[in-house]
């Protein structure tokens, strides 16, 4: 670093931080009941409410984990953060219905998990190739 010259900030400690959060937050979703004391809608915008939580819950997955464990290859970081997530939502989604006696195995879930996983992949392969530019 020249003399002078302001020194980049590290947010690698926060990402993990919000990462781990993050998992733990998915973590209590999946495993709790589903119980809510409040009437949830039937849709959002025409798509089945729980399949609209499912994708928002597994689309910030690729993101955080990226920024949190960014490797230095950009495309391997991106790969293992794909296969991890969904490992992560097939075993979630099987071993809901084992744990809780209240929730159950659905594949249109599983769907709706993939395409957050795919919609994170794709935003952050976009703030890829954008920051490559500059």
């Amino acid at each position: 670093m020249k003399k002078g010259q302001a020194s980049k900030p590290n947010y690698r400690v926060l990402w993990i931080v919000l990462f781990c959060l993050y998992m733990a937050g998915l973590a209590w979703v999946y495993f709790s009941s589903g119980e809510v004391s409040f009437e949830l809608p039937k849709s959002l915008f025409g798509i089945p409410f729980d399949k609209a939580v499912h994708y928002s819950l597994f689309l910030p997955f690729p993101i955080l984990f990226t920024l949190a464990l960014n490797f230095k290859s950009w495309w391997r970081t991106l790969s293992f953060s794909a296969l991890l997530a969904v490992a992560i939502a097939f075993t979630f989604e099987t071993l809901q219905s084992r744990i809780t006696a209240t929730r159950v195995t659905d594949p249109a879930d599983l769907n709706a998990n993939v395409l957050g996983i795919a919609t994170g992949l794709a935003v952050m392969l976009i703030a890829g190739l954008i920051a490559r530019k500059r």
